[in-house]
């Protein structure tokens, strides 16, 4: 009794040879379009740690004022805006 199963295809080297460098040039393909995808996901992500960076300083300058001088109508009118921003209200949520 022989070997179970299929018998192989009996396939030229050049053929074979040209479809394992195809494999390779589609590899290189997805290697390529994965290291896009995460530099734009860590790109993003850098520019939100920025913003939230900026938001919290500002947040510190205005707590700093009100410890040293309390109160005024600019404080004020910059934590309504603050409490306004859409992002603070969906974040709120």
């Amino acid at each position: 009794m022989g070997k179970r199963g299929r018998k192989p295809m009996k396939i030229d080297s050049d053929t074979q040879l040209e479809k394992s460098r195809e494999s390779a040039r589609q590899c290189r393909r997805r290697k390529k379009l994965r290291y896009e995808y995460l530099e734009e996901l860590v790109v993003d992500r850098e520019k939100a740690i920025v913003k939230l960076h900026e938001e919290l300083q500002r947040l510190r300058s205005i707590c700093q004022h009100i410890d040293q001088q309390g109160v005024n109508s600019d404080i004020r009118q910059e934590l309504k805006q603050w409490m306004e921003d859409p992002e603070v209200i969906n974040q709120a949520q």
